[in-house]
């Protein structure tokens, strides 16, 4: 993993689906990067190119007709984007109803990528965590 990818945004987005993409995670990221969909919530994954591809190698590990599946689901709708000058991509249609995004995003730094949400459905994430799960589950880390 390059340089870890963090902080909290709240850019605007348009009806059209163009939002500016933050410069902080931007200058990480590179000059093109790739959306698709989130693996485990309701958001839209945000990959570099090189995280991407390790992404794409350990999807092609999982063997059999479940590993197939999981492949079109994830990728399918997978979309290479490079940002135009005023720093602003393009959430396709098909991305912005899988994350339920209606008007306004919250953008993410999560380690090796970056997550777009509705920011309703973020908020609501993370008031579900429980904070006494988190304190256990770092515990036993050396910080």
């Amino acid at each position: 993993m390059g340089e870890p990818l963090c902080g909290t945004f709240n850019p605007s987005i348009d009806a059209k689906g163009r939002m500016s993409f933050p410069n902080k995670l931007r200058d990480i990221l590179g000059a093109e990067f790739y959306l698709c969909v989130g693996y485990d919530k309701p958001y839209i994954a945000v990959y570099s190119v090189e995280e991407f591809k390790k992404y794409c190698d350990k999807l092609y590990e999982i063997a059999g007709e479940i590993g197939s599946e999981a492949r079109r689901m994830l990728i399918a709708g997978a979309e290479r984007q490079v940002p135009d000058k005023q720093g602003r991509i393009f959430i396709p249609q098909f991305l912005r109803e899988y994350a339920g995004i209606t008007n306004e995003v919250t953008v993410i730094g999560n380690l090796n990528r970056a997550e777009i949400w509705d920011s309703a459905k973020y908020d609501e994430n993370r008031k579900s965590v429980d904070p006494a799960a988190i304190r256990a589950a770092l515990a036993n880390l050396v910080l």
